[in-house]
């Protein structure tokens, strides 16, 4: 062996059990550990603009009449579930209608769609006047053109006025804000590569439609496109593309990769216990191939996901599906032919475009055309053009990342279930406030966390209307999360679900003989080396042990989710075991009681709160972000303090993933695909590979 192994990889290996696992592959796999044994709930598959993943099938379900009781022993849960169930009426499946209503529900929900009402009369006066006083950051010239360029990463929280990076709520709000402001023309919208899911691209789609019901123009430029960038650009009024665009509209695939050839060739052993049959963190770790189970589950994503793409596309150019689909299946990438088959309205590049735009505008040939870019138009306050001042308050509780009970160095993002917790506290025990919105976006994390975090919504939901609004993921410590809530509302596509756990640890104990280490263990207590001694497999009574701690953790939760859902424990455990859904299949299922954004929640807590739905009410936002001193050095130009935001991130997932898991793990952001050092353990595996 040509390189020896520093002491820092000698340390990874008396780890007690998994930690964050990376490859240099397409799809990164990742679990988690804690102090006594580890317990990863239900991993899934990383997916980028052409990766997907989820699964339908039937299943019947009771009406429920939600209660707002707080949950208080977990063998309550059972009893109280089981009644609930047994008392109701015949169960029914439920689907949902085209306005993202289930059928068969007792409950009406109101859609919250948008209703352009131009301002008029005193109101348009005193709009006027809040302009020509506006601070210096809020004016903006007559006839400006909105410019906004949407690529890279989306973020789910709010942004400081010195942080950089593109955000849902200010993204929304501004097409909003563009649709009343008599001083905006219209908006010219750059999409690139995206790297966010399809929930949020779900969202700003909604929007962009929402915004042409002013009148506006809104023009679409894209000079790379793939399948979820034209899902939104699409959605623009007129569509253009340069000469030399490049379109990949080829379909969309799901990917799934396996690391146990790669264990099996550096002498490790993961012992798994999977619980449920989509246990898909143990084929990942064990298998060399997808299982029969697990391609089932990502068999039905696919089409999950491409059948909505072709319905909204067509709807959309007005064309049937079977014609959107044998276009995509000729391989088409030539502009000519887009332009001619309808797809994009013309070819230009953008000098080109921006002069039609100022030929709209009136604007002279030798002068620019008035614009005003994303961050200068995201400081104009709603409340400067009329949008905000109502006297009935909801609060607005912004939960994104993973998840964690207490802030550490390294995790100062994410949700630390500590201060939501807080929030969550201050929100019940105020009297401003007539409903709360929880919107989530994670994947889960900390158990513990999620457990702690879940009752305490619990509470809030019993003192005020508490709706859950999913974004991208909601899904095992996401969704242990949302379940706490009165209503649940997601998007079509909202990764949700993944109600399940699976317990393992790595044995060592070939790698240590190959690279010559050795361990010797004093111990006191039957079961005291049960994750100390990675150096062998389990005893036959530590595998019994280790299997019946995770079913007592998967029962745990399950148990919480039917009780919280109002369904039997039989009726969960159908919809349980690890699996991932999308919203739609969700809401059909009895996991999420209605299908949409978060004006559909804005509208739903309205309603629970007894609000009129044309009555405006103030949003206050409880996750308002404060700047940091890089942030606001980077604000004002100096980049050479700038943290890599990549490394960062790895940082915190591999410092946050102690505990037990409530985790969808594999959803991951792209920025992971190519990091082949996340993990100190393969850097040991890379090494030794590389010595060979």
């Amino acid at each position: 062996m040509s390189k020896l192994l520093c002491s820092s990889h000698l340390n990874v290996l008396h780890r007690r059990s998994f930690s964050a696992i990376l490859l240099n592959s397409p799809f990164p796999i990742q679990c988690c550990r804690f102090s006594s044994h580890l317990i990863a709930f239900e991993p899934q598959i990383a997916f980028s603009k052409r990766r997907v993943l989820l699964q339908s099938f039937s299943s019947k379900i009771h009406q429920r009449d939600l209660s707002a009781r707080a949950f208080e022993s977990s063998s309550e849960t059972k009893e109280e579930s089981q009644k609930d169930a047994e008392t109701s009426d015949e169960s029914e499946a439920k689907s949902v209608d085209d306005n993202g209503s289930l059928t068969g529900s007792k409950d009406d929900y109101p859609s919250g769609e948008f209703e352009f009402k131009e301002i008029s009369g005193w109101k348009s006066f005193v709009v006027k006047l809040r302009m020509l006083f506006a601070f210096p950051w809020e004016r903006v010239r007559k006839g400006s053109v909105l410019s906004m360029k949407l690529r890279g990463q989306i973020s789910e929280q709010l942004k400081s006025r010195f942080s950089s990076g593109l955000s849902l709520p200010k993204i929304c709000e501004n097409l909003v804000k563009a649709a009343y402001d008599p001083r905006i023309s219209g908006i010219y919208l750059h999409i690139e590569a995206l790297n966010c899911g399809w929930g949020k691209v779900e969202e700003i789609r909604r929007h962009i439609l929402e915004f042409r019901k002013s009148g506006k123009f809104i023009v679409g430029y894209v000079p790379a496109c793939g399948e979820k960038e034209y899902y939104l650009a699409c959605a623009c009024e007129e569509l253009y593309v340069p000469p030399s665009a490049y379109f990949a509209l080829y379909g969309l695939t799901v990917q799934a990769s396996f690391l146990g050839g790669v264990f099996e060739k550096v002498g490790i052993e993961p012992q798994v216990q999977r619980i449920g049959k989509y246990k898909s963190a143990g084929d990942q770790l064990m298998r060399k191939n997808m299982s029969k189970e697990n391609c089932e589950m990502l068999t039905a994503l696919l089409d999950n996901i491409y059948g909505n793409w072709l319905d909204k596309v067509s709807s959309t150019k007005g064309k049937s599906r079977q014609e959107i689909e044998n276009f995509i299946n000729e391989g088409v990438y030539q502009v000519e032919r887009l332009k001619q088959e309808g797809w994009i309205t013309d070819i230009h590049y953008d000098d080109e475009v921006i002069s039609m735009l100022k030929e709209k505008l009136g604007v002279k040939k030798e002068k620019n055309l008035p614009t005003v870019d994303y961050k200068k138009y995201s400081g104009v306050r709603k409340w400067t053009l009329g949008l905000s001042g109502g006297r009935e308050k909801i609060a607005v509780i912004r939960a994104s990342g993973s998840i964690s009970r207490v802030r550490s160095p390294l995790n100062s993002s994410g949700i630390i279930g500590e201060q939501f917790i807080d929030k969550i506290r201050s929100v019940r025990e105020s009297k401003r406030y007539k409903a709360v919105i929880i919107r989530i976006d994670s994947p889960g994390g900390d158990a513990l966390a999620s457990d702690l975090m879940w009752r305490e919504i619990r509470l809030l939901a019993a003192s005020k209307p508490v709706i859950a609004s999913m974004s991208d993921v909601a899904a095992s410590g996401g969704y242990y999360m949302a379940m706490a809530a009165g209503t649940i509302v997601a998007e079509n596509l909202s990764l949700t679900g993944s109600i399940g756990v699976v317990t393992g640890k790595f044995n060592l104990g070939k790698l240590y003989e190959m690279i010559g280490f050795n361990k010797d263990i004093i111990s006191r207590g039957k079961y005291a080396e049960l994750t100390a001694a990675e150096q062998r497999p389990f005893r036959p009574d530590e595998a019994e042990l280790f299997a019946k701690s995770a079913q007592n953790a998967y029962m745990q939760f399950r148990d919480k989710a039917a009780f919280s859902r109002s369904m039997t424990v039989d009726q969960m455990e159908e919809v349980a075991q690890g699996r991932v859904w999308t919203g739609k299949d969700a809401a059909s299922r009895g996991l999420v009681d209605a299908i949409g954004g978060f004006s559909r929640a804005v509208a739903i807590a309205k309603q629970k709160a007894n609000i009129p739905q044309d009555k405006q009410v103030s949003l206050v936002e409880m996750s308002r972000p404060s700047p940091s001193l890089p942030e606001i050095l980077s604000g004002v130009g100096n980049s050479i303090l700038g943290v890599d935001r990549t490394v960062k991130e790895l940082l915190q997932d591999l410092t946050s993933s102690d505990g037990v898991q409530a985790r969808m793990d594999g959803i991951m952001l792209e920025r992971l695909e190519k990091a082949s050092f996340a993990n100190p353990i393969f850097a040991l595996i890379k090494d030794y590979l590389g010595s060979l």
